[in-house]
């Protein structure tokens, strides 16, 4: 069967088949790609825009009882890391190999941390 279709492409002329090619207006098809181009990069502004404010399409934070509630980068590949797991806030220190707790404290607030620390100094 691949034989016969190779002799019959062999056979018959090129021209045949070859189709006559429509005059191309550049200007209306570089028109055409702009305008594509315009819409998707301004829907890919869109939902950036909306992602920064706080609705979120593309993950959900809030699902699991692990809750990164921000990260810092400190250069190369090192970053400091505040996670609240279960109603405890946990301070991490990411390296390139190795993550180390740094702090750990209940949900409260800063100046309660402190005042309990203090107290238990006394």
């Amino acid at each position: 069967m691949a034989r016969f279709l190779l002799i019959v492409f062999l056979v018959l002329p090129a021209e045949l088949y070859a189709a006559q090619p429509d005059q191309v207006d550049l200007f209306s098809s570089g028109l055409k790609l702009f305008v594509g181009m315009a819409v998707v990069i301004g829907l890919m502004l869109i939902f950036h825009v909306l992602n920064r404010k706080g609705f979120k399409f593309l993950e959900s934070r809030h699902a699991g009882k692990i809750r990164i509630v921000e990260t810092r980068q400190l250069g190369g590949r090192k970053a400091l890391c505040l996670v609240e797991v279960e109603g405890k806030r946990l301070l991490l220190g990411l390296g390139s190999d190795r993550v180390d707790l740094l702090h750990s404290s209940s949900a409260g607030s800063f100046e309660d941390e402190l005042r309990a620390s203090e107290e238990d100094k006394k």
